[in-house]
């Protein structure tokens, strides 16, 4: 009896043993086959073009193909859904953005977990700059500060809801009482900044900059995120770091089944820094007038995790 607990012991251990090198052997074989990457949204988006331009180049750094296919609905949330249906093993990736993580947040039932997901990495920011007409008392960012002092909620910020979260997180922190006024569409913002509506626009690089320096002149760029030097115009633009406070960026990130195993996440981040780093994706990325960011998967979960506390804080600031 004692000989036959002590084999069926060894033979336990040697099957934990074999088991664990056999799974080693798997992740080092990664990837074997193509890799399915979905992108939530319509053909054609700003998700789409980018995963579309990484796929022309990812089997020269990962060894397969991407296969990009189209999941768009419920505000990003039916991608989200299929990503989590497929296995856990590195084959299915998604092109995450802010917008179903703010739908699921409004949410009193919200259709999905956003904390079950793993952030591979982040590949792009976008960031809301705040912008005034020229000439204006509140057009610096100490004179917002001065102006808003005396004269507590007179100023309207307009925006879309995303852009105008980045503008309500820094003036709230900052103490300064404004009135936040949420758009539709960002064609509607700017057309009434521009009408003289509303007294500043919270918008995107790509936004404002046409609009700098004879209709407009940016006061503080709401993230910690820094404006490439190749955008002159935000040269001396203050970011929320310069002036002592918390930003709020939204990413563009890659991501996987929470489940999926650490060796591969790690691997697949690694991959996607040298795919950005390929002169090839960076000339067309540029052309299309997007912007590279990557951050590694431990740094962008941690991120990702303090994103979603921010956002939840500024939808209560919001709906007040």
């Amino acid at each position: 009896m004692k000989y036959s607990l002590k084999i069926l012991l060894c033979l336990t251990v040697l099957v934990l043993v074999v088991g664990s090198l056999a799974g080693e052997k798997t992740y080092a074989k990664y990837p074997e086959k193509m890799i399915t990457t979905i992108v939530p949204f319509k053909a054609g988006g700003g998700g789409d073009r980018w995963f579309r331009v990484l796929s022309t180049r990812a089997i020269d750094h990962f060894g397969q193909p991407w296969h990009v296919v189209n999941f768009p609905g419920a505000s990003a949330t039916v991608g989200w859904k299929e990503m989590l249906n497929r296995p856990a093993d590195g084959y299915t990736i998604q092109y995450g953005s802010y917008t179903p993580v703010i739908a699921a947040l409004k949410e009193k039932k919200p259709p999905i977990d956003v904390s079950y997901i793993t952030v591979v990495c982040y590949i792009s920011p976008m960031r809301s700059v705040l912008v005034s007409k020229p000439g204006t008392e509140w057009s610096t960012w100490e004179g917002l500060k001065a102006y808003a002092k005396k004269n507590p909620g007179k100023i309207t910020v307009g925006a879309t809801e995303a852009l105008l979260m980045g503008p309500a997180y820094l003036l709230n922190q900052a103490g300064i009482e404004t009135t936040l006024v949420p758009y539709a569409s960002t064609a509607d913002a700017v057309a009434d900044f521009l009408g003289g509506h509303i007294h500043m626009l919270g918008g995107s690089v790509s936004t404002v900059k046409p609009l700098i320096p004879e209709k407009a002149v940016a006061v503080v760029n709401t993230s910690e995120v820094p404006i490439p030097k190749m955008h002159k115009e935000f040269e001396n633009v203050p970011d929320a770091k310069a002036v002592g406070l918390d930003g709020m960026a939204f990413p563009r990130y890659v991501s996987m089944h929470p489940e999926t195993p650490d060796e591969i996440v790690d691997f697949f981040s690694a991959k996607m820094g040298e795919l950005l780093k390929d002169d090839v994706i960076k000339s067309l990325l540029k052309k299309l007038g997007e912007e590279i960011w990557f951050v590694p998967h431990a740094e962008a979960q941690k991120d990702y995790e303090k994103m979603r506390v921010k956002i939840k804080k500024v939808i209560e600031l919001l709906e007040k």
